[in-house]
């Protein structure tokens, strides 16, 4: 039986896509009141999606949140062709916050899952690439917060996965061997494949069930794929 397991959070535990989603609309309707409906909610995706990956450059250590996010707002306005406003970063951030809250929510399958693990005496840790303070909000919100033995954020080391390190110091934090975690998370390369070659035991977690070509990218590595969490702790049993 697995001795740990490691969760992502971001679109793993949390759906995290939509909030951001609807609060990236909120803020563009907040700032740009003559916009239309349509026009708002592509800037919210956009700058979920984030195709400049400035995300993945704060990952990666290369640049601060604040500056991550700033760039990303200036990504919105290039792209858009939005008109220059006052205060821009922190006016975004003001309407943003409160709009990313009211929409945080849990998946189904996430507290079964960790019932399931508690009752098999598994320890559960976190690891993700955002930043402490918004994991701690999104833990609060969905009453998460002080439930998981360990929590390692992108703070914790000054960068994140895929790095090697950043899964090897979770694992050390609950002083185990990365053989005897297995990491669960919904991206098939930072997650799965990063966790594998870390030497922790992985399972991709598809939450889009048309991603055929991750699938077959997670297989092809010997990697189990899941469409739900209600299926990993049968894994568990067995890994």
């Amino acid at each position: 039986m697995t001795t740990a397991l490691l969760l992502d959070v971001d679109d793993t535990l949390i759906d995290t896509r939509a909030a951001m989603v609807a609060a990236g609309e909120a803020a563009v309707a907040e700032l740009w009141p003559h916009l239309d409906a349509q026009v708002c909610h592509a800037a919210g995706v956009h700058f979920r999606t984030d195709p400049n990956s400035f995300f993945g450059r704060f990952s990666s250590g290369e640049m601060s949140f604040t500056h991550m996010r700033q760039e990303r707002v200036a990504d919105l306005l290039a792209h858009f062709s939005l008109a220059p406003v006052g205060e821009v970063n922190s006016r975004f951030e003001e309407a943003y916050g409160p709009a990313f809250a009211a929409n945080v929510r849990l998946f189904d399958d996430v507290l079964p899952l960790m019932e399931a693990a508690r009752t098999d005496g598994i320890p559960i840790g976190l690891l993700t690439n955002s930043s402490a303070r918004y994991t701690q909000q999104k833990l609060e919100i969905t009453g998460l917060s002080g439930v998981f033995d360990v929590v390692v954020t992108r703070d914790t080391l000054g960068f994140g996965k895929p790095d090697v390190r950043a899964f090897h110091h979770a694992c050390r934090l609950m002083g185990l061997e990365p053989r005897q975690v297995v990491y669960v998370g919904d991206d098939v390369e930072i997650d799965a494949i990063a966790a594998r070659d870390a030497g922790l035991s992985a399972i991709w977690l598809r939450r889009d069930p048309c991603d055929s070509g991750g699938a077959v990218r997670a297989r092809a590595c010997g990697i189990p794929v899941v469409s739900s969490l209600s299926e990993v702790p049968a894994l568990l049993r067995v890994s």
